[in-house]
């Protein structure tokens, strides 16, 4: 019986409002953090929020170390990425020049900023290599093996201060094009106005004050937890070739990566790989990668129209209007652009009698009033208006929901709605006949059939098979529609033409199909749809997702889409918005690059825009409401204390080792494919009549891969597919150095024991402290059980260790050195070797002339490893049937029972029962029979237990044990 106990909580299955279930993904993750804990970091993250109703960085009316503090604290700073170049040599500074403004010295203050405000809230590890460089912060057991990590980007692009852009700047006092007016942030009417508030300083820094809530609330963690905050991201410098960069760092197998500051982590300064990570760079509830796209045309003819009251005689599409709301505007300027969220209809009625009129501008007000689009409240744009000026009829639809078009399904778009409003028209002046009656009701019924729009968006109603509408494994939308997507402009789009009678509408279509026979069956369903309405409509051709950060089945995509969903169903009132869209909301791909590019399989975009709000990046007026600050802390917390578990019942530290004859160059973890989920649980595998009396605690079994290179690029699903053969993701079995190479993967394998509940206080200090026996590790490799025994005159502490949790008293941790080689299995050898775990490594050349600048880090240490082959050479590291942990099967708990029986006169007998516990939860009797007189009371002798009875007659008023 293992001791590990599982604590998951299943994602929920709520019905949609059609009253179908919700689609589930195949691939689900038990969530650990309860909702009394994920209420404590909320808590936390409220205590630590320094909500204020406004203010100007800088004027002291704010707390600083508070999560709105130190956003305003932190745009105040102009980090705009403005590129230039790095130096060839290490430690490759940034360029300081005039083009640049002084980009190093800019990015140096900001980071030191950085600095300041992570040691001053307290966090225990903070670390920055170079000045003009990232600084990382860190919470957890320092002896944990395994890291999660949020890695962000401080810096913003210089999309947002173009001299157009400037000029559309406002400073707090609502003045236009006031220099310095991007970087002198505030506080207005609840949004927080400022360059990278949204695109990244702000969620970059709202990563640090997630892990500061985890810090202060203490609960229980597994993994260390890393937030590192870069600073080049939004076009940086030029990277340092591969070839500069090893004159000073030596990386076997080096590859370089595309952003700035995943070069500096990764292969400068060569830091620890995370198990799990996540980046604050684009969307909740999880980006999986890069999307393909296309973008036909929608078009019909409506000259049939031309001599017909009610005909169309202009169309265009914008950004809504909002009441009080000058600046909602410049959203349209910004790098994604726009979903029509406004969309204006004008109509000759020189043909129709006033009647006619009426009943037309009825059923559209009609129509508005059954959705609940108007009236309008108080204060606010109405969402739909009609004027009829002489013969000229204006039909403007304003949704109030300004969205961007990858994510077309969360908004309200403002042609479906105004198309959806002229069927209802038109209908009710008997204009069936109209090409423009033909158009509407096409448009409504493709994306607004029953009135519902969400899912419409990524083709439900287009004949689409069900099985190609979402990927199978994560639920990403294979494909999603943006009609009259691109808009970028605040002024109004034409999308029809009068003098030729053509309605033409651009659809933005983006993809994330796994194969292009998926793709040609959905978008052959999707123009059949179109041509079966009317329309014409251009070549969708076979677009598939472009690139993939994580596979379709890792359980990281799992664990953060369960995570999300438990955020924001668990308190429904405080994440109301985002609630209510919870329905259509699933992994999705992205339209541009993030820093998880480079860290294949290991690492997501997870935030920082959560469904239904508004995107606000790359554009002037940068801004974020305060209470969307937030709420993203809150999931990032909650997503980071998720990835910082153990999902199995261990982890590992993969290792450097010299070992003769074997390469260890191959066990970074950039170059294996480990994530969360590797380690499974294995108890199943252990033969229990091979125990031999012991109690087994624990047992795992993995399987871990070798990457064909360092994970510095986004492959498809086609090559994650191909695995091993040529074009896949992972090693070749005919590569020259496989074929000439043993490799070896050295590890420290860390199982984690859970307290049992049966266990007592007293019983647990005992275990802990070894008091029940040794701790065992052995493997299983078919019938065979092999004990992992240190050589006799070795240190056994050089092959094990362990370690009590920081965070949780029920829970310790218990590791085995393994050295598994990818090679038949010939026997177990223990193993002394000189070993690191930081793969830091300065090239000889360099440190011949120059000092090591961070002389203690990779040192070098003799630990003991269990060497081993893993079967077959197959570019693969796996563990053998089980590698699991014991204890002697010793007594932990004991409670005795008594029952008297009437014998002849006063005599009866007693028969005493101790109900004996061991460690595996089994239970083992030991009973005595004793006779005794009325009301005999006393000690007796219960094999080695003392046992006080108390008894009156037949009856046992107490027992325990003496």
């Amino acid at each position: 019986m293992s001791l590990l106990l599982s604590t998951g909580v299943p994602a929920s299955a709520a019905a949609t409002g059609s009253g179908k279930k919700r689609f589930e993904p195949s691939v689900t993750y038990d969530l650990s953090v309860t909702d009394a804990e994920r209420d404590a970091i909320h808590a936390e993250v409220e205590a630590l929020a320094g909500r204020v109703n406004s203010a100007r960085a800088g004027d002291g009316s704010y707390d600083p170390l508070t999560l709105i503090g130190a956003m305003l604290d932190g745009s105040s700073y102009d980090s705009i990425s403005r590129g230039g170049t790095a130096a060839t040599a290490y430690p490759f500074p940034v360029s300081n020049t005039e083009a640049n403004q002084n980009e190093y010295d800019r990015k140096v203050a900001k980071l030191a900023w950085v600095v300041k405000l992570a040691t001053d809230l307290g966090f225990p590890v903070v670390v920055q290599r170079q000045p003009d460089k990232y600084v990382y912060a860190e919470i957890g057991d320092p002896d944990a093996p395994e890291m999660v990590m949020a890695l962000s980007h401080l810096d913003s692009p210089t999309a947002s201060v173009t001299a157009a852009q400037l000029a559309r700047w406002r400073d707090a006092d609502g003045n236009l094009g006031t220099p310095g007016a991007y970087h002198s942030p505030y506080i207005q009417d609840g949004w927080v106005y400022g360059a990278g508030i949204q695109d990244d300083s702000g969620p970059t820094l709202a990563t640090l004050l997630a892990a500061k809530a985890l810090l202060e609330a203490g609960l229980p963690i597994d993994r260390r937890i890393r937030i590192v905050m870069g600073i080049y991201e939004d076009g940086g410098p030029g990277t340092p070739s591969t070839t500069n960069t090893a004159t000073f760092q030596s990386i076997p197998y080096n590859s370089n990566p595309t952003f700035y500051d995943n070069w500096a982590y990764k292969n400068l300064n060569r830091e620890e790989m995370p198990i799990a990570a996540y980046t604050s760079d684009s969307r909740f509830p999880v980006i999986v990668g890069n999307s393909g796209a296309v973008t036909p045309a929608v078009s019909m003819s409506l000259a049939a129209d031309s001599a017909k009251a009610f005909r169309l005689t202009g169309a265009t599409a914008g950004v809504t209007l909002r009441e009080c709301d000058p600046t909602l505007k410049d959203i349209a300027y910004g790098s994604t652009t726009q979903v029509a969220s406004r969309a204006i209809f004008t109509l000759d009625v020189a043909g129709a009698s006033s009647a006619e009129r009426r009943r037309f501008v009825s059923a559209i007000t009609d129509a508005a009033k059954s959705k609940r689009w108007l009236p309008a409240a108080r204060h606010t744009t109405p969402k739909v208006q009609t004027t009829i000026t002489g013969d000229s009829l204006t039909l403007e639809v304003n949704t109030d929901v300004a969205m961007e078009m990858p994510t077309p399904q969360y908004g309200k778009n403002a042609v479906v709605w105004g198309m959806y409003l002229l069927s209802k028209g038109l209908g009710a002046v008997r204009a069936s006949d109209m090409q423009l009656k033909k158009a509407a009701d096409g448009i409504a019924d493709l994306f607004f059939r029953d009135g519902v729009e969400g899912e419409a968006y990524i083709g439900k109603y287009m004949g689409i098979p069900a099985n190609l509408l979402r990927n199978p494994s994560n639920g990403t939308p294979n494909l999603t529609f943006a009609l009259m997507g691109g808009i970028n402009s605040e002024t109004p789009t034409s999308f029809y033409t009068d003098a030729t009678g053509t309605l033409s509408m651009p659809m933005f279509v983006r993809s994330m199909h796994v194969t292009a026979a998926d793709s040609s069956q959905a978008t052959a369903a999707v123009t059949a749809a179109f041509q079966a309405k009317g329309f014409t409509i251009g070549d969708l051709g076979s677009p598939v997702g472009a690139g993939l950060y994580v596979d379709h089945d890792n359980p990281l995509t799992a664990l953060q889409f369960g995570s999300y969903r438990a955020s924001v169903e668990g308190n429904p009132k405080e994440f109301a918005d985002p609630n209510a869209l919870k329905d259509v909301v699933y992994p999705q791909g992205t339209t541009g690059g993030t820093l998880a590019s480079s860290f294949r399989n290991k690492m997501t975009a997870f935030g920082a825009v959560i469904p239904g709000n508004e995107r606000w990046w790359h554009t002037a007026n940068e801004r974020m409401k305060v209470d969307s600050a937030v709420q993203m802390t809150k999931i990032m917390a909650d997503g980071m204390l998720e990835m910082a578990r153990y999902s199995g019942p261990a982890g590992a530290k993969f290792m450097w080792a010299d070992m003769p004859g074997l390469n260890a160059d191959r066990s970074d973890l950039d170059l294996l494919d480990v994530t969360i989920g590797t380690f499974k649980d294995a108890t199943a595998a252990v033969d229990k009549r091979q125990l031999d009396g012991q109690a087994l605690l624990a047992a795992t079994s993995f399987n871990v891969p070798m990457w064909n290179v360092r994970g510095n690029s986004a492959p498809t699903a086609a090559a994650f597919a191909l695995g091993h053969a040529p074009g896949g993701v992972y090693l070749p079995l005919t590569d020259a150095e496989y074929l000439n190479s043993t490799y070896v993967a050295p590890m420290r394998l860390e199982f984690k024991v859970e307290r049992p509940g049966y266990l007592s206080d007293a019983a647990w200090a005992t275990f802990r402290a070894g008091g029940y026996g040794d701790f065992q590790f052995n493997i299983r490799v078919g019938d065979q059980v092999v004990p992992l025994a240190v050589p006799a005159g070795q240190s056994a502490d050089k092959y094990f260790s362990s370690r009590v949790s920081a965070t949780n008293p029920d829970a310790i941790y218990l590791s085995v050195n393994l050295a598994i080689t990818d090679a038949p299995y010939t026997g177990v050898q223990p193993v002394l070797a000189d070993s690191k775990t930081d793969l830091y490594t300065v090239n000889p050349t360099y440190l011949a002339a120059n000092p090591d600048p961070f002389p203690g880090r990779g040192a070098v240490e003799q630990r003991g490893f269990f060497q081993f082959g893993d079967g077959q050479k197959n570019a693969e590291f796996s563990s053998p049937d089980a590698v699991y942990v014991t204890v002697a099967n010793a007594v932990v708990g004991a409670k005795p029972s008594a029952v008297v029986k009437k014998l002849r006169g006063n005599t009866n007998e007693l028969t005493i029962t101790v109900k004996r516990t061991h460690v595996d939860g089994s239970t083992s009797p030991v009973a005595a029979t004793f006779t005794i007189r009325n009301n005999a009371a006393g000690t007796y002798q219960v094999g080695d237990y003392r046992v006080y009875v108390d008894t009156k007659g037949n009856q046992v008023r107490s027992i325990h044990l003496g």
